[in-house]
Formats: C-alpha cells, structure tokens, sequence
C-alpha cells in the first residue's frame, strides 16, 4: 500500500513534466541543447575543459530520443513504423552514434553523427509536406530549368577553357577548373579565385551571369506558383467544407459552393478581438475556419468553434447585431459579404426563396427577444 501510494505521488507530481516531455516544445529544446553541445565538442578549449559535461549532455539528448523513438514505436505498428520515412529518422538518430563508437570512431568524430537529429524536424510537418507535394507536381518544369543550366554551364566552361587556357593556364588550364569558375559565376556567388582576364572572357563572364539570374528566376517563378496554386487548393478544401455545412447552403448545387467559396475573403484575427458589436450594423457573415468566438447572449454566453459560423442575420434583412463577438483565442475568419451573396442569391432563385423563409423565421425570433427585453425592463421591481 505505501509502494503504491508513493507511486501514485510520483505519477501526480511528474504529470506536468511528463507532458511537457511529450510535447513538441519539448523536443525542440532537447534537438537544440544536444546540437549546441555536438558543436561545443568540436571547440578544443571547450573539450579540454568541459567535454565530460558535453558528453554528459549528448548522452541525456540521446536516451531522450530513444525513448521518444520506442514511444512512437508502441502507439504505431513496430514493423510499419521502423520502415516508414519517420521510424527510418528516428531509428538513425538513435543508432548511428553508438554504433561509430563501438566501431572506434574516436568521441568528438562519432558524435558528429547527432547531427541526423536535425532530421525529426521534417517528421510530422505539414509544411515540409506541402513543399515535398510542390516539388513532385513542379518536377517537370523544375527538371526542364535544370537541363537548361547543365548546358549553360558545360557550354560555358568549354569556351573558357577555350578562351583562358592560354592566358591563365592555373585557374583555366583543364576544363575541370573552368567548370568550377562556370558555377560560381551562373550562381552569381563570384569568389573571385578564378576571373577571365582576356575581353572575350569578359565579354563570356557577363553573358553567363545574365544567364544565371534568369535560369533562378525561372525557377524560384515555378516554385512560387506552385506554392501559391498549393495553398489556394487547401484553403479551397478547408472553405468549402465550411460552406457546405450552412443550413441555408445546403441545397445548393456544387456549382454554386464553389462561387460562394471564391466569394470568402480571409482574415486572420488575435485573441480577445472584437469582431461583432451589438446595436452596430451588419453587411456581411463570418465562417471559423480555425479558433473560437464568444457569442455574448443572455443569460448564457455561446462559444463556437471551427467548423461553425455566426453573423448569418445581417444576410437575411436583419443587419442590426444583437449581440457581441469576441475571439477567445488566434483565429481565422471567412467572410461572406453582402453585396456578393445577393448577386449569389440573384443568380439561385431556390437559393433566394429558402433565405427569404430563413430570414422571416429568424427576424420573428429576434423581435420576440427584443419584446421580452423591453418588457423585462419596463415591470416594475
């Protein structure tokens, strides 16, 4: 009974470490502390002077890691998980510094293996996921840009070498040298270790670096828009399901969704924001796309979450607010505007006559409220 309650003590106050040592936070802090103590080993002065304590550091990182491995091994499939792309970081990150020092890779050298630890940054990001989408449908485009600078590049350092071997038969003398100075000068990084000095050199430098700027501008232009064609398809995804799940949406056609998901303007708001006023006039509708409001109705306030929608009144002829929104946290809003649902509305005749019977229904509910208010304040104490 005591073993157990002791325990039970134990679990009770390491609760909240224990939380914080399963949260990603916490994996950034360990990532960080054991990268800055591989770096440190390397410092002479430092390894003289504190390599048990560095060593003390990487070896705690590394159980860290271990557990968190064999963690995520157990919640998951253990075969399916090690031959993922996320058990094969987490195995490596493991692994691969005891096994160099078993093989007697001296300390300071095995322990540069931590740096595979900077990989569990990729696992479980979804933006690293959107950019490995990105570079698979831009592979084509992005191959193209590629070919175009090998041959920039092989056609460049040929005539260099051509052009330079004379003149400078130590930085152009093979056409292995001339490549390297073709790389420099298309990435316009320019060592300046190795420069033509001929005017016909002068003349090929300036080309290639015209050359170079416009082959990474074709590419950053491609990657750009496919980020940007990336992000309109998830917001369209994230939208259109709001949208669909309106009442008063419901009956529409898919044709008319997407309208009114194009229709949406974004705004991103900070916690304890004011969004509705009461008594103020309205002229559009807000979707949660992610966060939560509070609605100040009495005698209860409503909090809504992602997914809902609030606001919809100043659409059905009711453009006075009768009641105040406030985020309680970051949130993303989806506005419906006025002017853009009517001509929604115009071009759906189904779609006019369901808001319309929507909107008698709710006007009615709001005036019923608004007598009893009145009423409410008027009788005496």
């Amino acid at each position: 009974m005591i073993i157990n309650n002791a325990l039970s003590n134990i679990a009770h106050y390491t609760a909240p470490l224990r939380r914080f040592g399963a949260s990603s936070l916490a994996r950034i802090v360990v990532l960080g502390v054991g990268l800055s103590a591989m770096a440190a080993y390397t410092m002479p002065d430092l390894q003289r002077s504190a390599g048990a304590w560095l060593a003390a550091c990487l070896w705690c990182c590394l159980v860290y890691f271990a557990i968190e491995s064999a963690i995520h091994a157990r919640a998951a499939a253990a075969r399916g998980y090690l031959l993922s792309p996320s058990g094969l970081i987490d195995v490596v990150g493991v692994i691969a510094v005891p096994i160099a020092l078993l093989c007697g890779v001296s300390p300071p050298t095995a322990w540069l293996l931590a740096s595979f630890w900077v990989l569990k940054l990729a696992q479980n990001s979804p933006a690293l996921a959107q950019i490995g989408r990105v570079f698979l449908i831009e592979a084509k485009p992005l191959a193209s840009v590629f070919a175009l600078f090998l041959m920039i590049l092989f056609l460049a350092s040929a005539a260099m070498y051509v052009i330079e071997r004379d003149a400078q038969p130590g930085p152009f003398g093979s056409l292995p040298a001339a490549l390297w100075w073709a790389v420099v000068t298309l990435t316009t990084t320019g060592y300046g270790d190795a420069i033509p000095l001929t005017h016909l050199g002068h003349l090929l430098g300036a080309v290639v670096m015209i050359c170079g700027i416009a082959t990474f501008g074709l590419s950053t232009g491609i990657l750009a828009t496919g980020f940007a064609a990336e992000n309109r398809r998830r917001n369209f995804i994230q939208t259109w399901d709001l949208v669909s799940k309106v009442p008063f949406f419901q009956s529409l056609d898919p044709s008319a969704i997407t309208e009114i998901t194009h229709m949406l303007r974004r705004l991103e708001v900070p916690e304890r924001t004011a969004i509705i006023r009461r008594g103020k006039v309205g002229d559009c509708m807000y979707f949660i796309a992610a966060g939560e409001v509070q609605v100040d109705i009495k005698p209860t306030p409503v909090r809504l979450a992602t997914g809902t929608f609030f606001g919809e009144l100043a659409l059905l002829g009711d453009s006075v607010r009768t009641a105040n929104v406030t985020t309680t946290m970051p949130s993303t809003l989806l506005i419906l505007d006025l002017a853009d649902f009517r001509s929604l509305s115009a071009n759906h005749p189904d779609l006019k006559r369901a808001i319309d019977a929507e909107g008698e229904r709710r006007m009615g509910e709001n005036q019923q409220r608004r007598e009893r208010q009145r009423l409410d304040s008027t009788a005496p104490s």
